[in-house]
């Protein structure tokens, strides 16, 4: 009996493993929601703006290496359905020590990088300045956001999801704290909201790897680092062809993200503060769905491993008919409170007016990119990482002069109404590919 058929793929199994992701994720946004909230009403739109410009160029910089968590959760997936014991920790190691290497590089190489990201992101000067400085302290938490990305894909991997969430909100709600007591009680503002991230990246990882040995000791308790194995070029070899795919990927999404900033930072300082608030009604919906993206990530990639196409079938409908329950609930919610949302973020009069013009955009995105992302959860856990390369350049080939055209014609409503743009191009292009991915499972 295979792992996949032994433990039948069952609405409970899908919101087991999906609400403690759904709870945990959407404390992620919550953080930088704190963190907006906290310049939001103490600054002026400038700064808040350059928070937004700060955050855009990490959503470059880390998340276009987030391949390490989407990678690792479907190799560990991979290797928990073909019952390799071994190959689940080795995963972890090896994903560990890129992590590591990446965060080294980036460190070293943060002035060109924060160079080329200021002349991208064209604004002020009040802006620029507030967005550098921000960008100068968090990258000193490279390794640790990038480590806790190895060590998230490995619990969700495993249907650890319960584990998952103890490790962010360890890392959200003391970001949270820190945020508070360095932000406003110390008054360091920026400087203080930075400072927060990285010291609760680093006590997140902590809290993460312990985790992590715990579950060593129960799970495999004579296991030991074989780092010739862990370090093995072939090894190597293998998941660096599926974080290459990966990458490029995620650098085409993020850019496609960070180009939305762009285009509205050419609107002025403004436009920039108030989509930097009504991002965050997109970002708490993205990562609440995340949740069932993650469910398909383990149960379509434990069914690969076990080479059962039915139950592969099954967790991709199931997991995406779930997610879609929840967007209408979730977008329904928004669109009804976005003006008391928007009134929690920020107090600047001129930035909740012009929010408030644009809130129905917002408010509903989520309802336009949820079959997006539950695909991109199919996809990572059957590491088919060159189809949602591909899907990636085709979309964003076709993204970027369309939001050129809209935003010229449109003002902020053409900015917004490419973004719903983006996430159907996102999802045709992966439809397009799946029959072929799901027909290669055997």
């Amino acid at each position: 009996m295979t792992a996949t058929t032994a433990q039948a793929i069952t609405g409970s199994r899908i919101l087991a493993i999906a609400l403690p992701v759904v709870v945990s994720n959407a404390t992620v946004p919550l953080q930088g929601a704190v963190d907006t909230a906290i310049i939001g009403n103490v600054s002026s739109p400038g700064a808040l703006a350059g928070v937004g410009v700060g955050a855009a160029m990490f959503s470059i910089v880390f998340m276009g290496f987030n391949f390490l968590q989407m990678g690792c959760s479907g190799l560990t997936a991979q290797a928990l359905g073909a019952r390799d014991s071994r190959r689940v920790l080795n995963t972890l190691a090896r994903t560990l020590v890129i992590a590591t290497t990446i965060a080294a590089a980036l460190i070293m190489l943060q002035a060109p990088i924060l160079w080329a990201m200021l002349r991208f992101f064209e604004s002020g000067a009040e802006t620029q300045e507030a967005a550098a400085h921000y960008f100068r302290i968090r990258i000193w938490g490279a390794p640790f956001e990038l480590a806790n990305y190895a060590v998230l894909g490995w619990f969700a991997g495993q249907e650890m999801t319960g584990r998952l969430l103890r490790h962010q909100l360890a890392t959200t709600l003391s970001n949270i704290a820190l945020s508070l007591l360095l932000g406003v009680y110390f008054g360091m503002g920026l400087t203080g909201v930075a400072l927060a991230t990285v010291l609760a990246s680093g006590l997140g990882l902590a809290y993460g790897l312990w985790l992590a040995r715990n579950r060593r000791r129960s799970y495999a308790p004579d296991w030991a680092p074989d780092w010739p194995r862990i370090l093995q070029r072939g090894e190597l070899v293998r998941v660096m062809a599926l974080n290459r795919d990966i990458f490029i990927r995620t650098i085409c999404l993020t850019m496609s993200f960070a180009w939305i900033t762009r285009l509205g930072a050419q609107e002025g300082a403004l436009i920039l503060a108030a989509n930097v608030v009504l991002w965050q009604f997109l970002s708490i919906s993205a990562y609440g769905l995340d949740g069932f993206a993650i469910a398909a990530e383990t149960l379509v990639g434990q069914a690969k491993g076990a080479g059962d196409r039915p139950a592969f079938r099954r967790a991709a409908i199931l997991t995406t008919l779930w997610s879609g329950g929840l967007v209408v609930v979730v977008s329904l919610a928004f669109f009804a409170l976005r003006e008391p949302i928007i009134g929690l973020l920020t107090t600047l009069p001129d930035v909740r007016e012009t929010a408030m013009r644009f809130a129905p955009w917002a408010a509903l995105a989520s309802a336009a990119g949820f079959a997006a992302y539950q695909l991109d959860g199919i996809f990572i856990g059957a590491t088919a990482s060159a189809d949602m390369r591909n899907a990636m350049l085709v979309t964003a080939a076709l993204f970027f002069p369309l939001s050129v055209g809209l935003a010229e014609a449109f003002g902020n409503h053409g900015i917004w109404a490419s973004v719903y743009a983006m996430f159907a191009l996102r999802t045709l292009t992966l439809m397009v590919a799946y029959p072929a991915m799901e027909r290669g499972v055997r």
